[in-house]
C-alpha cells in the first residue's frame, strides 16, 4: 500500500513539474491594482487606499516594480437632533520602487519575494461645528520613508491575467506634527502644537488580492 501511494505521489509530482510553465518574459510589463478598496468600500464606509502597481520584467525571474497608493476621505457626521456636526478631511499618498524575484513552482503558481522603498505623506483634520460656527480643530501630518520586504504568491489565470497576494514587514521612519485649537465665536481661545520623530516596525499579513494584466 505504501509503495503504491509513493508511486502515485511521484507520478502526480512528475506530471505537475513536466507541464509547461508560463514564460515570464513573454510580456515585458504587468499592471495591476489591489481589490481591497472595492471590498472594504462595500463592507466599511471608510474604505481603503487605492493601490496601483507597474512591473517591468528584466530577466526570466526578476522584475522592477513601481507603485503608488493614495486615499482621500472627506466626510461630515451630523449629530441627530442637534445643530452640531463633525467634518473629517484625511489624505494619504505614497510612491514606491522595488525589486521582485520570482520562482515558478508548478504550472500557474509562482512564488515571489523582494523589497520596496517608499516615501509617504499623511494628513488628517477633524473640525467640530455647533450653531454654524467652528468650535474645535484637531489636525496631524506625517511624512517619512518606509522599507518593506515582502513574500507573495500568484496564480496565473491566463497568459496575460493573474492574481496575487503578499505579506510584508514594514520599517518606517517619519516626522509627525500634531495640533489642536479651540474656538469661541470663530476666535482661537486655546491651542497646542507638537512635533516628534517616530520609528516603527510591524508585520502585515497577506491582505487583499492584486489583479494584474500583462502586456
Amino acid at each position: 500500500m505504501k509503495t503504491k501511494l509513493a508511486f502515485l505521489l511521484m507520478l502526480v509530482s512528475g506530471y505537475s513539474f513536466s507541464q509547461d510553465l508560463p514564460d515570464l518574459k513573454a510580456y515585458s510589463k504587468d499592471i495591476g491594482f489591489n481589490t481591497n478598496f472595492i471590498l472594504n468600500g462595500i463592507i466599511n464606509s471608510s474604505g481603503s487606499p487605492f493601490d496601483i502597481m507597474l512591473k517591468k520584467q528584466k530577466t526570466s525571474n526578476t522584475a522592477i516594480r513601481y507603485g503608488t497608493s493614495f486615499y482621500v476621505n472627506l466626510s461630515t457626521n451630523t449629530n441627530t437632533g442637534s445643530n452640531s456636526f463633525y467634518q473629517t478631511n484625511s489624505y494619504s499618498l505614497s510612491v514606491s520602487i522595488g525589486k521582485e524575484k520570482q520562482n515558478q513552482l508548478i504550472k500557474r503558481w509562482i512564488f515571489y519575494y523582494g523589497g520596496d522603498l517608499a516615501p509617504f505623506f499623511n494628513s488628517y483634520e477633524l473640525n467640530y461645528y455647533s450653531s454654524g460656527q467652528i468650535q474645535s480643530n484637531n489636525n496631524s501630518k506625517d511624512f517619512g520613508l518606509r522599507l518593506s520586504p515582502f513574500l507573495g504568491i500568484r496564480f496565473q489565470i491566463t497568459d496575460r491575467l493573474y492574481v496575487g497576494t503578499e505579506a510584508l514587514l514594514r520599517l518606517s521612519y517619519n516626522r509627525s506634527e500634531a495640533g489642536w485649537k479651540s474656538y469661541n465665536n470663530a476666535t482661537v481661545t486655546a491651542e497646542s502644537n507638537n512635533s516628534f520623530n517616530d520609528l516603527r516596525f510591524h508585520a502585515l499579513p497577506a491582505n487583499g488580492f492584486f489583479i494584474f494584466y500583462r502586456f
